[in-house]
Parts: structure tokens; sequence; C-alpha cells
């Protein structure tokens, strides 16, 4: 499994971004293959935002949680 990447600002905006999306796909008065897509994507953030953990920002060797620095004595 891989380490988290995700800062608390990003998740919470991918959480939030998520919910909308899916929201917004899922009121759809018909779900066509588009909303499912759409859905599939914000379902994708929501994931993303809950675990911290980004597979496109691994891949991309991109970090944004705030690493803490060994003391030293």
């Amino acid at each position: 499994m891989i380490e988290r990447n995700l800062g608390n600002l990003e998740r919470v905006i991918r959480l939030a971004l998520g919910m909308i999306i899916v929201g917004l796909a899922i009121s759809a008065p018909t779900l066509s293959l588009t909303e499912l897509f759409v859905s599939f994507i914000g379902l994708t953030l929501i994931l993303n935002g809950a675990f911290s953990r980004c597979y496109v920002w691994y891949f991309l060797k991109l970090n944004t949680t705030k690493q803490r620095k060994a003391t030293q004595a």
C-alpha cells in the first residue's frame, strides 16, 4: 500500500468536490453512461480524500502532506 500523500486541505477539497459531483450526477432524471462515469470520478475523489492517498500523485511523485523534520540532538 502506498504512503499517505494528501494534505488536510487537499483532502477536504476532494471530499467536498466528490460529494457535489456525485450528488449532481445522481440527481439527474435518468442515469446515463455519462452520469455513471461522472459518479465514478466523484467516488474516486471521495475515496482519495477519505484515505489520504492518490495514485496519480504517487506516480507523479507528488506529496502535499507536511513532513515532520527529524530534530537534531
